[in-house]
């Protein structure tokens, strides 16, 4: 079974047809990676992918930006619903 990080990396290649390396920790934003419009959408696909519920809060930057930031979101958020 593929991980959170591993669904977003897909994700992104996906929708972006990025195909270089994904950097955990990288700023997708900085790097021309994603996009505001990507952001919305990936914040959609990890309430759908992962069933949790975003908050206004968490859709900040820091959040959104690198993977490993999402992947932290996700875990909180599956944590804080058990």
């Amino acid at each position: 079974m593929a991980t959170a990080l591993e669904l977003l990396q897909q994700y992104i290649r996906k929708e972006t047809g990025y195909k270089g390396p994904l950097d955990p920790d990288a700023d997708l934003l900085e790097q021309k990676i994603l996009d505001s419009f990507n952001i919305v959408e990936l914040a959609v696909f990890i309430q759908d992918r992962f069933n949790v519920e975003l908050e206004a809060e968490d859709l900040v930057r820091a959040n959104l930006c690198r993977l490993s930031s999402m992947v932290a979101l996700i875990e909180s958020k599956k944590v804080a619903a058990s």
